[in-house]
């Protein structure tokens, strides 16, 4: 099958990565031309164009909940990539737009409505962002990673379409030994990984710096860090630098490389990191963002922890003292720690991106009727 499809997603890797599972699983079903919209300025203008796919971006950001002379620019923001939206879909002239997330979805998928293009919208989090919970009105079909989620769009519940969220292909076949020699660690080690979404996380970073010194006096670890580009600078000087046993990158390009070497992972409890956590299966300890839009992170987070996953540790006065506690009492129980592994697969949805491809090509023969249907085989 041929087609063109508008793909629109940024600002984090859990908008964009979701975006490239799905555009990967839709390479599978057919003859695809792509286009990326993207925001200025976000993780999108590094990871889309080696992919192959053109990229454009809007002017485009989100409006703060709090005083800030940027508030003002947001109607003008808005006005901009309203016209800008409006180039983009008369020279690209797409079959099916769809948004993975981010502020720069609304723009270019409200006028992709607008002018007849059926549009289809991927949600990750039980608690709907604002863009998605706006477009639901006008999307043919809105893909949810939580049943729970089902409530927030009763209005349009035929539209609705429970998937799981998607995540990159190359984690459903992690290779333990192949991941350990990447990073020269040895293959009897216990490897913490430790990051805090693809922006990093610097409270984070500093508790790590607290319990670290700790951690690797009493056992035989080794810490596998992603600590974001920002603090990067901070935490070349601090004290974990030069450390053996110690190996900090301001981004991890290959996450399965990452998880294929980790046995206990700490980070944050957004939506796609707890997609990928299923897959991979590794017990972790989240420490939720505590500013997310809706509390979304501790509610994640916590879920996780009832369904026997993950243990819980929320950023408040001493929380290093029990991020500390959190670790050893998974390090020191290898029983624990295989349960909490266990307790990942039935909460794995990993052909996620499959099941929102075949929406989006459902999509195509609804709008594209006469020419013939395409056959796709469950795999």
């Amino acid at each position: 099958m041929e087609g063109r499809i508008l793909i629109a997603g940024g600002g984090t890797g859990g908008h964009i990565y979701p975006a490239i599972a799905t555009i990967e699983a839709l390479r599978e079903l057919g003859d695809f031309q792509f286009l990326y919209v993207g925001a200025r300025g976000g993780l999108e203008t590094r990871l889309i164009p080696p992919l192959g796919i053109p990229l454009r971006r809007l002017w485009i950001s989100g409006f703060q909940r709090y005083w800030t002379w940027r508030n003002l620019l947001f109607p003008l923001k808005v006005l901009v990539s309203l016209v800008l939206s409006w180039f983009i879909l008369r020279q690209f002239r797409p079959d099916v737009a769809v948004g993975t997330g981010g502020y720069v979805t609304g723009p270019i998928l409200f006028l992709a409505a607008r002018q007849g293009i059926p549009v289809l919208i991927q949600e990750q989090d039980v608690h709907p962002g604002v863009t998605t919970r706006l477009l639901a009105r006008y999307a043919s079909r809105i893909c949810l990673a939580y049943e729970a989620a089902r409530t927030h769009f009763a209005e349009w519940s035929e539209k609705v379409a429970i998937t799981g969220n998607p995540v990159r292909q190359e984690l459903l076949a992690l290779d333990r030994e192949a991941a350990r020699a990447h990073w020269g660690i040895a293959p009897e080690r216990t490897v913490l990984l430790v990051f805090g979404g693809s922006q990093g996380a610097q409270a984070i970073n500093r508790a790590l710096e607290q319990v670290a010194p700790r951690l690797l006096e009493s056992y035989d670890l080794e810490i596998l860090w992603q600590t974001g580009r920002v603090d990067w600078e901070r935490v070349q000087g601090g004290n974990l630098a030069g450390h053996p046993r110690v190996h900090p990158v301001p981004y991890i390009e290959e996450m399965a490389l990452a998880y294929g070497a980790a046995d206990l992972i700490v980070s944050r409890a957004g939506a796609l990191t707890l997609a990928e956590l299923a897959v991979v299966g590794r017990p972790a300890i989240l420490v939720p963002y505590p500013h997310a839009a809706g509390d979304h992170q501790r509610k994640n987070a916590l879920a996780m922890q009832q369904a026997g996953a993950a243990l819980v540790v929320e950023e408040a006065p001493g929380w290093e003292a029990r991020l500390l506690e959190a670790l050893k009492a998974v390090l020191d129980d290898p029983d624990k720690s295989r349960k909490m592994a266990q307790a990942w697969k039935p909460l794995a949805r990993p052909h996620a991106a499959r099941a929102i491809a075949k929406e989006v090509v459902q999509l195509l023969r609804e709008h594209r009727p006469q020419e013939t249907a395409v056959q796709i085989t469950a795999r």
